[in-house]
């Protein structure tokens, strides 16, 4: 049986920018729709509530930067 514990579990958010995720963001024209549309928002403050509630560490990884646009 595989058992999963909070000692080797962690919740990774990877690339939570608001260049996506909010309306003021610069891609929001291309993703808005599919982000309201999944609840992505809703979503990710759900898992960083279940995370904490379970006592896992959670990472978040920006993964764009200023250079990324060069």
């Amino acid at each position: 049986m595989f058992e999963i514990g909070s000692e080797d579990t962690a919740l990774l958010i990877t690339d939570p920018q608001n260049d996506f995720l909010s309306p003021d963001g610069v891609a929001w024209a291309l993703v808005g729709e599919s982000i309201t549309e999944n609840n992505t928002i809703e979503n990710i403050e759900a898992l960083f509530k279940a995370a904490k509630e379970a006592g896992l560490n959670v990472f978040v990884s920006p993964y764009y930067y200023p250079h990324d646009h060069s």
